[in-house]
């Protein structure tokens, strides 16, 4: 057989033999491509196991939340605002004193300069005064009266319809002095030298009043 021949035989052997291989290359690799590709999750697993994450999440999230309210609750309880056993603040106790009978309110401003005297006097309809604690008028003498202002502390006061107001000069001054004097207004005595005293007094009968 001549040689041309034989070698053009091993030729069509060798094409023969690739073939194959290529067909059985081509069948893995794509059973490795498929290999790699189910190990990845789809679209529809990923979200679901992402659903599963968040709703582990919120559950914790809520069991944390109640136990905080529950923990609040308590405190709440225990405080004297939140238990049923707190006691409302004592209602404050306030007493009003007033006189009795009508035009028993004087007020009595002294004008002082050595030992000379000029005095004023109002008299009102009536009048009151609110204190804390009830007083002890055991002693009052409902001829001389009381000075408020001096006996009692109190915050709130009021007096009513002023009128008749007289003024008592010295003696010892001549007539056109003292008619000088009970002209001057009360700064202008005060820069002639004039201290003032001011009394405010309740004379007769007293009423006290519980008003809180």
């Amino acid at each position: 057989m001549p040689a041309k021949a034989k070698r053009t035989k091993r030729a069509k052997k060798a094409k023969s033999m690739k073939k194959p291989a290529r067909k059985v290359a081509l069948k893995q690799a794509k059973r490795s491509a498929g290999r790699k590709t189910a190990k990845k999750p789809g679209k529809k697993t990923a979200m679901k196991t992402a659903e599963k994450v968040v709703a582990k999440k919120s559950f914790a999230r809520k069991a944390v939340k109640k136990s905080k309210d529950a923990e609040s609750a308590v405190k709440v309880a225990n405080t004297p605002s939140g238990g049923q056993a707190s006691k409302a603040p004592a209602a404050k106790t306030a007493w009003r004193i007033s006189p009795e009978i009508s035009r028993s309110v004087l007020k009595i401003d002294t004008w002082k300069k050595g030992d000379l005297k000029i005095e004023y006097l109002k008299v009102y309809r009536t009048g009151w005064i609110v204190v804390d604690q009830r007083p002890d008028l055991a002693e009052y003498n409902p001829e001389e009266g009381i000075d408020i202002f001096e006996e009692f502390e109190f915050d709130e006061h009021e007096l009513y319809d002023g009128s008749e107001e007289t003024s008592i000069p010295p003696n010892e001054l001549p007539d056109e002095e003292r008619q000088r004097l009970l002209a001057l207004s009360e700064a202008q005595l005060a820069e002639e030298g004039w201290t003032l005293e001011s009394v405010t007094r309740f004379r007769g009968p007293l009423v006290v009043e519980q008003v809180g």
